[in-house]
């Protein structure tokens, strides 16, 4: 499938950082799929960055994610990492990024267990390879008018559709809120599962992105995007969804 690749990317200062998390062009993040509406997806995604100080140079980590409760958002953990001097979160209406900005902090990080790759489903793919990683932040108030998502409670039964929402770079720009249909094409043991982007591409910055299905009881949160598959940077078809039901319940952190 190609080269495993994490999706987040880097830019110098705090200026650029509040820029580009506020961003009024007309600029996307999934190249394709549909621009986000107005359902328990669209309403709960966010738009997270990120900056750390490295060599004395200011960083940001531009990421998306979720709201799983009232003050907590689940992402990728590769997104914060370097103890990050903060963070802020912004909510969409739509397409666009719409004020508050939230600051948060970095609540905890996991690594969830791979687990063994089910027979025949992904013969040319290493599981030593593959980037697995979650991480939720803590808002520095709770977020109101907003639904959090419910987390899904078993790993072992892999959806047949899912949905994707990411609001970070494509090859017109960055900023804006979109989603995508995903078809699981593989999964382990453990529910860490490669899946294909219908109609489009994941890139740089949907990392952390929520990965969603819907049943009876309504929409919840599967997983979200750890990396992606790709030869070409910074956009590929193929992303690797990062477990939540393994080290989340439904009703707040294990």
């Amino acid at each position: 499938m190609g080269v495993v690749r994490r999706l987040s990317w880097g830019t110098r200062g705090i200026l650029a950082a509040a820029l580009a998390m506020m961003a009024g062009t007309q600029a996307h993040a999934i190249d394709g799929g549909t621009a986000a509406g107005g359902d328990a997806l669209a309403q709960a995604a966010v738009g997270i960055g990120t900056i750390t100080k490295p060599e004395d140079a200011l960083r940001l980590t531009r990421c998306s994610g979720i709201l799983v409760a009232p003050d907590l958002v689940l992402t990728a953990a590769h997104c914060v990492n370097g103890d990050p001097l903060g963070a802020l979160v912004v909510f969409f209406k739509g397409t666009n990024p719409v004020s508050p900005v939230y600051a948060a902090r970095v609540a905890a990080r996991y690594s969830p267990d791979p687990g063994e790759m089910l027979p025949n489903a992904a013969p040319d793919v290493s599981l030593a390879d593959l980037s697995v990683d979650l991480a939720v932040l803590r808002l520095t108030e709770p977020v109101r008018g907003r639904k959090p998502v419910l987390l899904a409670s078993d790993p072992s039964r892999v959806p047949k559709h899912l949905r994707f929402a990411g609001a970070g770079l494509s090859r017109t720009g960055v900023g804006r809120l979109r989603t995508a249909s995903l078809t699981p094409v593989a999964a382990t043991s453990t529910g860490l599962t490669i899946a294909r982007v219908d109609g489009g591409q994941v890139c740089f910055g949907d990392s952390g992105g929520p990965v969603v299905a819907t049943d009876r009881r309504g929409t919840y949160v599967w997983g979200v995007a750890s990396a992606v598959l790709t030869r070409t940077a910074p956009c590929g078809r193929y992303v690797i969804v990062a477990p939540a039901a393994q080290v989340f319940t439904a009703t707040g952190l294990r």
